[in-house]
């Protein structure tokens, strides 16, 4: 059985790779009505290969196919100061994504106000959360800076929940001495209840309910110079949820309150483009019957990106994740309840290289050296004591969109 589900995920792969080399013809653009309806779409296929532990898959001294992206979305634009926006996609991720269809955004953007130092607006429906420099446009792998997002910041094993939620943003886009502001307030109810999400909150593979407690309050504000050369800024959120077991699993009821922030830095040059993003993510834990567990983690990355051709890109990273700044690389974690010490902490170094075909082709390739174990998925690795603290993988990708 997992020999055939392997050849099936093979095939899956080989045709999407197929359609991706068809794809270096040029794009065909689909507007309609002056370019007020827009139909875009991306298709995104990638190979994983680690020399230990699994990512995206069983990676382990093998390539795993089971890293694939799907993506349509329709723009329509009836009133010069409405606009309606959705998104339907599908992702493969190891056990972590499985391909189900899901609904990425679907909102309506009002604007109320527009003048040359002021637009001031609305959205609501299900909306992309604002939280550091790439969420917003995590999906498409064009937009972002590497194979995967620096996991300290992007963890993919909550991603479903980071993306976005039902709920209302406000925001303002504001000219000032020397730039302009970019502000977002939101309100928003996430999506927590899906499977990756709760292994990874509360460390159970359950069968309950992992549901907020309250709306999730949230802002970002960005500043960035007129040209376009420097931008930066902080994000908040402000998170509350309770897993309540099914009837007959022995796990204890426990709410888990999650208050992250984002320092963001960015310098954009002709050729380099350097980032560094800095985080907090204060944690607690209440367990029916127990005392409350708090810990705060820290986690960051810098990043550099040269475009030494017009076509070539490399890129470098480091990054650091530790989930308790007091116990950083786990030490007393692992005295206390005998798991590894690295599964509380990961760091990465990073050396990718990307070439754009055509302006609607990308290919991919990306070697990373990690210490540590943290940001791995309990879907893919479900005994933490089979976790190996030092391991390699390299991703190979290509995309398409149009």
């Amino acid at each position: 059985m997992k020999s055939n589900s392997r050849i099936r995920r093979l095939t899956l792969g080989l045709i999407a790779l197929a359609g991706l080399w068809l794809s270096a013809a040029p794009a065909l653009a689909f507007e309609w009505i002056n370019g007020k309806v827009q139909l875009h779409g991306y298709l995104t296929q990638g190979a994983v290969y680690t020399t230990a532990n699994n990512f995206y898959g069983d990676s382990h001294n093998q390539f795993s196919p089971d890293f694939r992206e799907v993506g349509l979305n329709l723009s329509l634009q009836p009133f010069s100061r409405l606009r309606l926006a959705a998104q339907g996609m599908s992702r493969w991720a190891g056990k972590m994504d499985e391909g189900e269809p899901w609904l990425d955004f679907a909102l309506a953007d009002i604007n109320l106000y527009n003048d040359e130092n002021l637009r001031f607006g609305v959205r609501a429906g299900r909306v992309k959360n604002p939280f550091g420099f790439y969420t917003e446009t995590r999906d498409v792998a064009f937009t972002r800076p590497g194979a995967i997002l620096p996991q300290p910041i992007y963890f993919d094993r909550t991603r479903r929940f980071a993306l976005s939620g039902d709920g209302v943003h406000l925001y303002s886009e504001v000219e000032v001495p020397g730039g302009h502001l970019d502000i977002r307030f939101a309100l928003t109810d996430l999506p927590t209840n899906d499977d990756s999400t709760k292994a990874a909150l509360t460390g159970v593979r359950g069968r309950g309910d992992l549901l907020q407690d309250r709306m999730t309050p949230g802002f970002r504000v960005l500043y960035e110079t007129e040209d376009g050369r420097w931008r930066g800024g902080v994000s908040y959120f402000s998170l509350k949820q309770t897993y309540t077991p099914a009837a007959d699993e022995r796990i204890p009821r426990q709410t888990l309150s999650l208050d992250p922030w984002i320092l963001s830095l960015q310098y954009a040059g002709e050729k380099l483009t350097l980032t560094t993003e800095y985080s907090q993510r204060y944690t607690q834990l209440d367990i029916s019957g127990r005392p409350s567990i708090r810990a705060t983690a820290e986690n960051w990355y810098v990043m550099g990106q040269y475009r030494f051709l017009p076509k070539w890109e490399l890129m470098l990273r480091y990054d650091q994740a530790h989930s308790d700044m007091d116990d950083p690389y786990g030490h007393r974690y692992h005295e206390l309840t005998g798991a590894p010490a690295h599964t509380r902490y990961a760091q990465d170094v990073v050396a990718g290289l990307r070439f754009d075909v055509t302006s609607s082709l990308m290919l991919r390739a990306e070697y990373h050296h990690v210490d540590g174990t943290v940001w791995l998925s309990p879907l893919d690795n479900p005994d933490r004591r089979d976790l190996e603290r030092r391991w390699d993988m390299v991703i190979l990708l290509g995309s398409y969109r149009f």
